[in-house]
């Protein structure tokens, strides 16, 4: 009777309601963390008033423990805001900011297409927002990018550029130098499935590591990675990351999830391949899966570390209850010695999606979309 009631707290403590950071008046999209340089935790999220794209951040105090307030920050009205390719920021070490997003341009030839663009902001003050990309000739596709902070205290920029051969699309890498923008862009990949968004992430060795869905010659749509050793200087060629041999003649819309954790590199990913649908979870170069979520109703899983060797994935079920569907978020922990536990965290009133995760130096920090009737929030919710 003990042990139940102690069973009983903890999953209503976990499944309380999270803190909503959002306008409830408006229609909340896009949760996604970053850090400063100093390590500050930033989250930011997209809110849409009518037509109209709002974009905000407030930022993790360390030494207040607590928030800062909700900080309006300047994008393009019309900037899209589908998940794979949402509106996000990065920082330099010397503490600019940097805004990437999209704008969609639809013409005769696609109605996919559009550019990339970006601003910085340096002491408070945003520059005028330009392309990352040199051409910006009506028709052509720049989209689904990811920034991360390099090892030169620069930043660096993934995306998915104009096709250059009978299919998919060309991955493409560029990066910033001292108080200037983005260079020249280098293509990495010049067949890669369409509109799946990138992980990429870079250490103080030189490392600097991404992942992505590519796609091959036989149509699979299977997980790809690329190295670099020396700061980004080279990459390696793509290699799979594990063949699920995934075909489908659709981009999934569902990108990797990549995370250096105490036995090297893991990553998380969607398939839909007739071998075994759902969530998978696996470290590098091995065969064996550290989990598999089976079947379509897990989407939607992002990785994240702690210092402790702690591992985290959060991901969103689809659930039924009667005639009601919903998402729920999940998480499971992994620690050094791959031990798992695993908790829902969203409250079943809700439905919830697109789940993000960062450690604050003390616990596990969760923000996510919350829909119930017309209202659409972000929550954030703090996990031990």
């Amino acid at each position: 009777m003990k042990f139940s009631l102690i069973l009983s707290l903890v999953l209503m403590s976990y499944l309380g309601l999270g803190q909503v950071i959002s306008d409830s008046k408006r229609i909340a999209m896009d949760p996604s963390f970053t850090r400063k340089s100093d390590g500050s935790v930033v989250l930011s999220w997209v809110e849409k008033q009518g037509d109209t794209t709002l974009f905000f951040r407030k930022v993790w105090n360390k030494t207040l423990q607590a928030w800062s307030n909700n900080e309006a920050i300047p994008i393009h009205p019309r900037a899209s805001t589908h998940a794979e390719g949402m509106p996000k920021l990065a920082y330099k070490a010397d503490g600019t900011c940097i805004l990437l997003y999209e704008v969609n341009k639809p013409s005769e030839k696609s109605r996919f297409s559009g550019d990339l663009y970006y601003s910085m902001e340096t002491k408070g003050s945003w520059t005028k927002a330009q392309t990352i990309h040199r051409d910006s000739t009506a028709g052509l596709s720049h989209s689904f990018g990811k920034i991360f902070p390099l090892a030169n205290g620069q930043v660096g920029a993934l995306w998915l550029d104009i096709k250059l051969g009978p299919k998919g699309r060309t991955l493409v890498y560029a990066e910033t130098s001292e108080a200037k923008g983005f260079g020249e862009m280098r293509v990495l990949d010049k067949q890669t499935c369409e509109c799946c968004r990138i992980d990429a992430l870079a250490d103080q060795q030189g490392n600097v590591d991404l992942i992505y869905r590519d796609l091959n010659d036989q149509g699979e749509r299977d997980m790809a990675y690329i190295h670099s050793s020396d700061f980004g200087k080279t990459f390696t060629q793509p290699v799979t990351w594990m063949a699920d041999h995934w075909q489908v003649n659709a981009c999934p819309h569902a990108g990797p999830s990549l995370v250096r954790g105490p036995h090297g590199l893991e990553a998380t990913w969607y398939t839909g391949a007739s071998s075994g649908s759902g969530i998978k979870w696996a470290y590098q170069g091995k065969k064996e899966l550290i989990l598999h979520l089976k079947g379509d109703k897990y989407r939607q899983a992002q990785l994240a570390t702690n210092p402790k060797g702690d591992v985290a994935l959060v991901y969103a079920q689809i659930k039924q209850e009667g005639d009601r569907y919903f998402k729920q978020i999940g998480m499971y922990v992994k620690d050094k010695q791959g031990k798992m536990r695993h908790l829902m965290v969203s409250n079943t009133d809700f439905d919830c999606s697109y789940p993000v995760i960062q450690w604050t130096g003390k616990s596990w920090l969760l923000a996510y979309e919350s829909w119930k009737g017309e209202e659409r929030v972000i929550q954030l919710k703090e996990v031990n």
